[in-house]
């Protein structure tokens, strides 16, 4: 064997092997994944046969432009006025250079092993929702308190994951369909897929489920147009059923918080069963699932049952530093009880803990598997927002917050925005301008990748940064790669609802497959269409 051929097979195995210790750990750690970076790209530094630099320079006409986004980031130092953060916002975004380069110094994958590393792909993040499942079933035995501490890395960027899985499993049971694999393969297939769906909604990840479903919009649209068989009709609807049904879902609980319980003050019970007198404020908003929270409050009952059934002083904090008597409040008031001696008297045990643990309604506790109480927090976080302006402590809330300080900043600098590193003064004296009561420990930049862009670099970076993008998925001939698009559609959604390219694990998740998909994905995935013949 010829020495050339002997360092193309290194080469070959060296970027197939780093691949798959990449993506098998970008579910599972964010330490790992920059591990796993730094090997992508220094076997392919250190391996490129740097005699033939002009043959890729000429051979590939899309090399330089995902960098140019990080160059994007060197131009804004111009007008920095914070070094320091302007210096740690590009260390932050290296990975527009550092995984893109470790992907196309490298030979490109064969088929096989493209496949190969798609599968192990899936695989990982199929076992890390087994974990995380698990983790949520017995979340005490983990100290998890939050559902969003489930999983391993950010649940967000980890959603993502999960998406992507799901379309490269399809892509990969249509494969096996073509090449008449056996049953058992297929039937685990399909199983994987709708476990990972459902996984997906347990996950509560809002932006996850929005960007999932616009995908699936986008793959329904996609192939009522290109599917000539008469089945496809079927199918569009099926798929479009999949998309509205959630909207239909959000609607009815939307509907269902602001159906309130009426009360007139000249008709409501004066007294407990007890014959102490109920206190009532008629002039609070505050609801938990339609009932009014200051209705029907004897303080006096409530302090000495509570203290009764739980060693927590009624008068005193949790560790969130909410007091316990608000929270039993609460929770009485999401059960549709009196906030009396009666209605603590009808408490279990369980309900007790959870007041215990801060959980301040029974939904949050009762439908555990279900993404109702995350659609419920968010109404209820809207409704808090909208009645008091008071938007801290509340995600939606902050988040509108973010949009309304990145606009204020957009007007004032539209051509070429803020620069780098300068976003914290910027925020800072957009939030004064506009009177928030967002505390300062709260003030961020806005959870919108796109505002992001225009905040730091004007409408001009911005377009540049998106052309930097979409050019080069053309001009590789990516038109008909439906599991690209899938991939470009969903990202490109869940933008809207988080800066995800400013995250280390977002960031890194999407320049790796970004790459992948642009200068690996094999003719049979860049020419996908649903009138192959079986072979």
């Amino acid at each position: 064997m010829s020495l050339n051929n002997i360092t193309t097979e290194l080469r070959e195995k060296s970027f197939f092997y780093s691949l798959l210790l990449f993506v098998i750990v970008l579910p599972s750690s964010v330490a790992f994944i920059s591990i796993a970076s730094a090997i992508l790209f220094l076997q392919a530094i250190v391996l490129f046969p740097w005699s033939n630099v002009k043959q890729l320079f000429k051979s590939n006409k899309t090399l330089f432009y995902i960098p140019a986004i990080f160059g994007v980031y060197l131009l804004g130092m111009l007008y920095t006025s914070n070094l320091s953060l302007a210096f740690y916002e590009l260390k932050k975004v290296a990975f527009w250079i550092v995984i893109p380069m470790g992907l196309v110094l490298s030979p490109k994958l064969s088929e096989r092993r493209f496949y190969n590393v798609l599968t192990a792909f899936c695989l990982a993040v199929t076992i890390v929702s087994f974990i995380a499942i698990t983790r949520f079933v017995f979340k005490s035995s983990f100290n998890i308190t939050d559902f969003r501490d489930i999983s391993l890395v950010s649940h967000i960027r980890y959603s993502f994951q999960v998406i992507l899985a799901i379309f490269s499993y399809c892509f990969l049971l249509s494969i096996a369909i073509k090449n008449k694999k056996n049953v058992v393969y297929k039937t685990a297939i399909i199983l994987l897929i709708i476990w990972l769906v459902g996984f997906l909604f347990i996950l509560k990840s809002i932006t996850g489920v929005i960007a999932f479903l616009g995908a699936v919009g986008f793959f329904a649209m996609y192939y009522l147009f290109s599917s000539k068989r008469k089945m496809s009709y079927l199918l569009f609807w099926v798929l479009m059923v999949l998309v509205i049904s959630p909207v239909i879902y959000t609607k009815s609980v939307w509907d269902k918080f602001y159906n309130i319980e009426k009360l007139n003050p000249d008709q409501v019970e004066k007294y407990t069963a007890s014959g102490n007198k109920y206190t009532f404020n008629f002039n609070s908003s505050e609801k938990e699932n339609g009932n009014w929270v200051y209705s029907y409050v004897c303080m006096t009952e409530l302090r000495t049952e509570w203290n009764k059934r739980s060693e927590h002083d009624f008068d005193t904090r949790d560790n969130n530093g909410y007091y316990y008597k608000s929270t039993l409040i609460r929770y009485l008031t999401s059960k549709g009880l009196k906030k009396d001696s009666v209605g603590v008297s009808k408490l279990t045990e369980r309900d007790i803990q959870a007041i215990e643990q801060g959980i301040a309604n029974h939904i949050y506790l009762d439908n555990r598997f279900s993404l109702y109480p995350r659609i419920y927090e968010t109404i209820w976080e809207y409704d808090r927002y909208k009645e008091t302006g008071n938007p801290n402590g509340q995600s939606l809330s902050q988040r509108i917050e973010f949009v309304r300080a990145s606009i204020e900043i957009i007007k004032a600098n539209f051509w070429i925005g803020i620069g780098t590193g300068n976003w914290k003064t910027a925020y800072a004296n957009a939030y004064e301008k506009l009177g928030s009561q967002l505390k300062e420990e709260n003030q961020r930049s806005s959870h919108n990748q796109y505002l992001n862009y225009m905040v730091k670099f004007g409408i001009i970076g911005f377009i540049v940064i998106i052309c930097m993008i979409l050019i080069p998925v053309f001009k590789e001939g990516h038109q008909k790669n439906l599991l690209f698009w899938l991939f470009l559609v969903f990202m490109g959604i869940a933008n809207l609802g988080d800066a995800n390219f400013e995250t280390h694990v977002g960031l890194s998740f999407f320049c790796l497959f970004y790459g992948l998909f642009l200068w690996h994905s094999p003719e049979s995935i860049k020419k996908f269409t649903f009138q192959q013949k079986q072979q």
